[in-house]
């Protein structure tokens, strides 16, 4: 996984995926995900002092990132382990150029080499394709509430340990 050229090219330089300090993906994260937020704001996941980071870099430049760390699912509460993907996010510029795939994959990869489980996520509407190629299911309908004030659907897949 970390150092791995993945194949997320068509026409641009190839991006290699690796596991970094959650500081080299805030700006990122923010652009994508929190614009309203401040510099020094805090972001979700910069607290959890075991989440992966994975960033996909092109040379020095974050182009896309996700983190994942260990928590219970909320709707399937008795599996354990229980690993959540959050905070992905692909520069704007480089979407559908296969990143957030390459980030998805090495995301599963982590799990899987950290013993495996239930991964979950909750994942914002037009996003749902791209985690279901990677073998996430629905975990009910899509939802809008408080906390997720855009259309979101629950997804999660089972990973076996490696």
């Amino acid at each position: 996984m970390a150092g791995a050229a993945a194949p997320a090219s068509r026409g641009r330089s190839r991006v290699r995926i690796e596991v970094v300090d959650q500081a080299r993906t805030r700006d990122l994260r923010r652009a994508v995900l929190r614009p309203n937020l401040g510099v020094d704001d805090p972001l979700p996941g910069d607290e959890i002092a075991d989440a992966i980071h994975l960033a996909a870099l092109d040379g020095d430049t974050v182009v896309g990132t996700c983190l994942v760390y260990p928590a219970p699912c909320p709707w399937r509460p008795g599996e354990r382990p229980s690993w959540r993907l959050r905070q992905m996010a692909t520069a704007q510029e480089r979407r559908r150029a296969g990143i957030g795939s390459a980030v998805v994959v090495s995301a599963i990869e982590a799990v899987a080499a950290s013993g495996g489980g239930t991964f979950w996520l909750e994942a914002r509407e037009q996003a749902v394709p791209l985690y279901a190629r990677h073998g996430f299911m629905r975990g009910g309908p899509i939802y809008v509430d408080e906390q997720h004030p855009t259309p979101h659907q629950r997804m999660w897949q089972l990973v076996k340990s490696r």
